[in-house]
């Protein structure tokens, strides 16, 4: 079961990127790994056809998300 903490970062990211105005998600994925480890690939098109890509992975330790550079 995957961490309370996120599931609610994930569901925040996937709600902001649902609301991306002039914009196109070509590419989200969430990737679970273990229920404190989660990785997320996004690509978004910009309408001036700019093209953002956004990889990032996000643990949690001691009740907190920690990003992973």
């Amino acid at each position: 079961m995957l961490h309370e903490l996120l599931g609610a970062y994930l569901q925040r990211i996937h709600q902001v990127v649902s609301q991306c105005s002039g914009a196109h998600v070509e590419h989200y994925a969430e990737e679970i790994l273990t229920p404190e480890r989660v990785n997320l690939r996004i690509r978004i098109r910009l309408a001036q056809g700019h093209l953002v890509e956004i990889s990032e992975a996000v643990v949690v330790e001691a009740d907190r998300l920690v990003p992973l550079d």
